[in-house]
This record gives C-alpha cells, sequence and structure tokens, in this order.
C-alpha cells in the first residue's frame, strides 16, 4: 500500500520518557541533595531519572533507525 503513513503514540512516549526524567532529576533529586538523611533515595530518583531520559534516548535512535532505513 504505497502512501500509508503510521500514526502512533511512539512520539509522546519518547517525550514522555524525556521530560519525566529530567522532572526526576530537577525536583525529586535535588530535593533529597538538601537532606543528608536520604542518600539512599536520592541515589533511587537519580538513577530513575537517568535510566527514563535513557530510555527515551534509545527509543528516539530506535524509531528514526527504523524510519530511516527499514520503513
Amino acid at each position: 500500500m504505497a502512501g500509508t503513513t503510521y500514526i502512533g503514540y511512539l512520539n509522546y512516549i519518547i517525550w514522555l520518557f524525556i521530560a519525566s526524567g529530567v522532572f526526576v532529576l530537577w525536583i525529586d533529586a535535588g530535593h533529597y541533595r538538601s537532606d543528608r538523611n536520604r542518600e539512599k533515595e536520592r541515589k533511587a530518583a537519580a538513577f530513575s531519572g537517568w535510566l527514563n531520559i535513557s530510555l527515551g534516548v534509545v527509543v528516539l535512535i530506535g524509531s528514526w533507525i527504523y524510519k530511516r532505513y527499514l520503513w
């Protein structure tokens, strides 16, 4: 079928991953940074934030490769 386009939610998922990761790093990890008794929570928030950003970037690159070379 020539001219068929894909309309999906992948672009929303990518930006939600990246935005939520930045939000967690900025707000949550920043909040725990001021309290020395919550070092484990700060590390968990930082890990979660970077994981969300990494997943967003990986899905973005994978989507671009798929659309560019395989579609």
